[in-house]
């Protein structure tokens, strides 16, 4: 993924304002449902996808690995390939 940068000010109820191209780019619309993470060196944000498998859509027994929820089937599925 290309790195953006650009700089935008908090309002008084610090707030920001996602810039257009950015919104544009990774398919954020007015009612996407975002989630963060505060980090030492900054802030994650990205759109919420929710707790359901990466791979099959399923809701039971996952795992967060590397950015991403795996049911434990389809992590026995990876470790067996």
């Amino acid at each position: 993924m290309d790195r953006v940068g650009m700089v935008r000010d908090l309002d008084s109820l610090g707030r920001i304002v996602i810039p257009v191209d950015i919104r544009k780019r990774l398919g954020i619309g007015k009612h996407t449902t975002m989630e963060f993470w505060a980090t030492e060196s900054g802030l994650i944000m990205r759109k919420y996808t929710g707790k359901i498998c990466a791979l099959c859509g399923k809701l039971e027994y996952l795992t967060y690995f590397k950015n991403a929820w795996i049911c434990n089937l389809c992590m026995n599925e990876l470790k067996n390939k």
